[in-house]
Parts: structure tokens; C-alpha cells; sequence
């Protein structure tokens, strides 16, 4: 018997119209109703799945992810280390715009995991008749039941994606989402395809969430987190032809709370300009303090830190190799937000800590 844990914060895939016609996510009752009309999941069960079971939960305000913040991150957290001994697998059904910035987090969040993680969600709502939540809701309930793969995942189109690789590349077709620079963990569909050399390894008994001392300190952490979140910001800033330094200054080092990170989203392999002004700007942010991540607007590739002399590295920003801007992001709320310091959040950015990136030499 393999037990799910469906957790729903809102989204697309809970969406109707409202009086004005524009869509919002219902509460969670209702969307549980709703959920229980589907001939495949009537009755908590999985049609030709027998012995595997879900129980749904959810928050009492259900959210747009547009909406999300870094403390919802660390309330998804939290629900799903409160019920870990009694489920198989989770997942956490998610609006699709910040879908991959979560799950990210919550790879960083949730160290040790022996269970599968799902995020999921769709592009049209469930109450839509021509809609892909069905597919990818019974497709995620399936991945979190039936394989042991003890990370946090993305599903969608058929696709198991590592959750700190994944990014939204289209907003309209069904197939939403991609990893660019990884593999698939599994595809779904008539037979289930396991690509398990690329999953995580199992956790050591001295990290694994199994064990019930490990979780309570992850949960004390977690709440040190949650209190440190209002103290400091972390900015992500798209370069372009032009940019000018005021507007680099304004954004690392006018902002209240005061930034401590930013993810420079540069060109090609980690470049940009090489203009004096701008490069000062760069240079204060980090004798101020801000870590700065190096990484590509490039979805495809990695940043390869000293290839070029329009390289950021020489200004002290950190080469992300082949995290995508989400993973960089959550990686640096997490790790500030867990009290390092400035040195050692940038020791810490370049490491693979859960899969998120490669260390390329080059």
C-alpha cells in the first residue's frame, strides 16, 4: 500500500471564473470535490493503480503563484515534514509561473529526503473540458506513489524533472515545462520509463529525514529561516545593451531591506559590459556585501567563469556554471536566510549541494 500526500496551494489547476471572468484559484474543499468527480480518483483511489492511495490537504488561503514568496517556500516546507512518516511520497500542487523557483527552494529546504517530492500543476484549469490537469495530476500522484526517487520533482507533460533543473518555457502549449541542461528523472506513459542514474543517491542515516531527530532540527531550522526572511533582500537583474550603472546601483544597493544577493542574468557565458561605471557599480554591490551569482539569460549551456575578459568573475561575482536563474536564486535565499555569511555563501554557491548544477572546468 503506498499512501500520497496531496497538497494543494492554488494555482491554474484549481482555477475558475470569478463574477469579472477572470480565473482564480478555489479553496481547498471545493478543488478536493472537484478532484473526487474524476472516475480515475474517486474515492482516494488511483484507477489501475490498486494500493495506492491520496489524501489531500491544503492551506486556508490558496494562492496564485505569482503570489508565492519565500515564506510560502518555508510553509510548504514545514506541512510536508509535519505528515513525513505517514506518506510514501508527496506532492504539492503549485501554480505554474513560480512553480520551478519552489521547487527549488524546496530541494535547498529539505535536505535528506528518502521520498519523492512531486510539484505539479497545469496549464487549464481542472474544471476546463479541454484541459492537461487530468494527465498531470493523475500523472504526479503516480510518480510521488510508485517511484522511489528521493528528491524534489517537477511532473508535467509526462515528464519527471528534477525540480532544481526544471524552468517554464512556454506558457500556453501543454508541455510548459523543461530541463534544459538535464535529463528527465522519468517519463510516464503507457509503460513508465526509469532513468535512474541520474536520480540522487539515497540519504546517509546522519541527513535522512527518516530520522525523527534530523527532522525536528530541519523544522527548528526552518523557523530560523522563516524569522531571518524579513531582515534582507535578494535581487535578480536582467543585463542588456545599455544598461547603465545608476540603475545597477539602484537595484543592489538602494533597496530597503538591503540586498544581500543578486543573480545577474548576463550574456552568452557569464559576460557583460566592460564599461568602467557599470563595473564600479558591480564592485561596490560586492564590497558591500552582496554576493553576486554570474549566470546566463541562455537557457541552454553554462557560464564558464575567465573564458572571456567581458566575464563578470573579475568584479567578484560567482560563475553558476549550469544553474538555472530559479535554482540561483532559491539557493542564495536559503543559504542567507540559514545565517551565512557573506564568504561563505559564495564557498557554497559553485557546489553541487542537491543536483542543482556541474562544476564544468573550462
Amino acid at each position: 500500500m503506498a499512501r500520497v500526500y496531496v497538497l494543494y496551494t492554488g494555482g491554474t489547476i484549481g482555477c475558475v471564473a470569478n463574477e469579472d471572468g477572470a480565473l482564480a484559484p478555489v479553496p481547498g474543499a471545493a478543488f478536493e470535490a472537484l478532484v473526487l468527480t474524476m472516475p480515475g480518483l474517486s474515492g482516494h483511489g488511483v484507477r489501475g493503480y490498486d494500493g495506492l492511495s491520496w489524501t489531500m490537504g491544503w492551506f486556508d488561503r490558496t494562492l496564485d503563484s505569482s503570489n508565492m514568496t519565500p515564506a510560502d517556500w518555508l510553509a510548504i516546507a514545514r506541512r510536508l515534514l509535519s505528515v513525513y512518516d505517514e506518506y510514501d511520497g508527496f506532492v504539492v500542487l503549485h501554480g505554474t509561473d513560480s512553480m520551478a523557483y519552489s521547487a527549488s527552494a524546496l530541494s535547498f529546504l529539505l535536505p535528506g529526503l528518502s521520498k519523492p517530492v512531486v510539484f505539479g500543476g497545469s496549464q487549464v484549469p481542472l474544471s476546463f473540458t479541454l484541459s492537461d490537469a487530468p494527465a498531470n495530476l493523475v500523472g504526479a500522484i503516480v510518480a510521488a506513489g510508485t517511484l522511489p526517487v528521493p528528491e524534489v520533482c517537477v511532473y508535467f507533460d509526462t515528464r519527471l524533472l528534477r525540480g532544481n533543473r526544471s524552468s517554464k518555457v512556454d506558457a500556453n502549449r501543454f508541455a510548459g515545462f523543461d530541463s534544459p541542461n538535464f535529463p528527465p528523472l522519468a517519463t510516464i506513459g503507457s509503460v513508465v520509463a526509469r532513468n535512474e542514474l541520474y536520480w540522487l543517491p539515497m540519504p546517509g542515516e546522519e541527513v535522512s529525514l527518516a530520522g525523527a531527530e534530523n527532522r525536528t532540527r530541519r523544522l527548528a531550522a526552518l523557523e530560523a529561516q522563516a524569522a531571518a526572511l524579513a531582515g534582507f533582500s535578494v535581487v535578480m537583474l536582467w543585463l542588456y545593451p545599455g544598461i547603465r550603472a545608476s540603475t545597477v546601483s539602484a537595484m543592489l544597493t538602494g533597496t530597503d531591506p538591503a540586498a544581500k544577493g543578486a543573480v545577474l542574468l548576463a550574456f552568452g557565458e557569464g559576460n557583460g559590459p566592460t564599461d568602467p561605471e557599470f563595473l564600479d557599480a558591480l564592485s561596490a554591490a560586492v564590497k558591500a556585501g552582496v554576493v553576486l551569482m554570474d549566470n546566463t539569460q541562455v537557457q541552454r549551456g553554462a557560464v564558464l567563469p575567465g573564458a572571456y575578459a567581458t566575464g563578470l568573475g573579475a568584479v567578484g561575482a560567482i560563475g553558476a556554471y549550469d544553474m538555472t536563474p530559479e535554482a540561483s536564486y532559491a539557493k542564495l535565499v536559503c543559504l542567507l536566510a540559514a545565517g551565512l555569511d557573506a564568504d561563505a555563501v559564495k564557498a557554497e554557491m559553485p557546489k553541487p549541494l542537491v543536483g542543482e548544477l556541474t562544476v564544468i572546468e573550462g
